[in-house]
Formats: structure tokens, C-alpha cells, sequence
């Protein structure tokens, strides 16, 4: 019986900013698709604008209404936002974040499917513009990545890392903006996660197979 795989996250998750309309999951069922017999179905549950609270309540309606063998969970950086010009507290406090994220993992588990979480991917801070009001840093980046996978490990859950390669990249090459990717980012991000899902032996489907006369 095929195997379901499924994505819950944000506008990058989505695949904004892929002039091959794809994005990186759809990149990432096609690899999978072309390296495993028909196996596998995919479903993409990501929505521009969410940040954790988002995420987490529509899980209720959307994820555990529908059948998954694995679950992606790629979310957080719209949590992130600070006001320019001042050191105001970002929109969600590293108390709610941990609430929430707490109560999408929770539910996320009743559906009985391997999770995998993936971190946030950096910013390119001199990207936004002189007039913006509204900004990400790196620093709360950092942190926010550090308290996820904190989270994930007391859960047994597991937490797929870039944050460090992704950091000594040209990111230029790679964004479309200070936060989304490019097609070629995309790529990248898929091709990565299908190397970690192999890695993890999380693709056990049968392998597909030719003949040769």
C-alpha cells in the first residue's frame, strides 16, 4: 500500500518564490518518486503567514482528519519579527513558542507518524529594506533553533539540522528575499532532505527496479 508523506509549515514550505512553481516539497516527492516504485503519495499542508500558533491549531482540522506515514514540520520564522528601530520582544515570547510547539507535537503524534522537524534556515539581514519597520535577526534565529531541537529531544523526536551549512553559503545565490528561496534554494532544500530521509531510513518502501535485456 502506498505510503503518505506530508508537509505542515509556512509560505517557504508552500514554495513561494519558485519561478518552477514547485517548491521544495514538491521537488522533494519527485526525487523520492523517481528512486522508489509507486509508493508514495504526498501532501502538502503548508500556509503562507503561519507562525506557530497557526500551525498549531490548524494541525487540529488538517492533519489529523487525513492519514500520514511521515510528517515534515518546517515553521517558525514568522514567530521571529522584531520592530526595527527598538529591542521590543519578538511576537511570540520563548514561553509561548514552547507552548505551542509542545501542542503541535502533541497533536501531530496521535497521528502514529514518524515526525521529522527541520530547523530555520538563515536570514539575509541586509536584504530588508532602509524603510522597513519590521525585521528578522540571525541571533533569534540561533536561539529559536536551539530551543526546537531542546523540544524535539525530551519528545524523541526527530530534528533535522542546517542552520550551520546553510551559514556559510552564498546565500545571495539562493534567496529570493531576506528569508524565502530561490528555485535553486529549493532544490537545494529538497535534495538535503531526501538525503537526510535516507540517511534515517525513514524511505523503506521497495526500491525501484529495472530489467535490462
Amino acid at each position: 500500500m502506498a505510503k503518505i508523506v506530508g508537509l505542515i509549515g509556512d509560505s517557504i514550505g508552500h514554495g513561494f518564490f519558485d519561478h518552477e512553481d514547485l517548491g521544495w516539497f514538491a521537488r522533494l516527492g519527485k526525487q523520492i518518486l523517481c528512486n522508489y516504485s509507486e509508493a508514495y503519495f504526498f501532501n502538502n499542508l503548508s500556509q503562507a503567514g503561519d507562525n506557530i500558533a497557526d500551525t498549531a491549531f490548524r494541525a487540529t482540522s488538517e492533519v489529523l482528519s487525513r492519514k500520514f506515514d511521515l510528517l515534515l514540520v518546517s515553521t517558525g520564522i514568522n514567530d521571529l519579527r522584531r520592530r526595527k528601530m527598538c529591542n521590543l520582544e519578538l511576537d511570540f515570547s520563548a514561553g509561548a513558542r514552547e507552548m505551542y510547539w509542545n501542542k503541535l507535537l502533541d497533536i501531530l503524534s496521535l497521528t502514529g507518524a514518524q515526525i521529522v522537524v527541520t530547523d530555520l534556515l538563515p536570514i539575509i539581514e541586509k536584504r530588508y529594506a532602509p524603510q522597513a519597520t519590521l525585521i528578522r535577526r540571525n541571533s533569534d534565529v540561533e536561539d529559536y533553533n536551539k530551543q526546537i531541537s531542546k523540544i524535539c529531544a525530551e519528545r524523541q523526536i526527530k530534528f533535522f539540522a542546517r542552520y550551520p551549512r546553510w551559514q556559510r553559503r552564498d546565500l545571495e545565490k539562493l534567496y529570493f528575499d531576506a528569508i524565502h528561496p530561490n528555485e535553486i534554494g529549493h532544490k537545494m532544500i529538497a535534495e538535503e532532505v531526501y538525503d537526510y530521509l535516507q540517511k534515517e531510513k525513514l524511505l523503506t518502501a521497495e526500491k525501484l527496479t529495472y530489467e535490462h535485456e
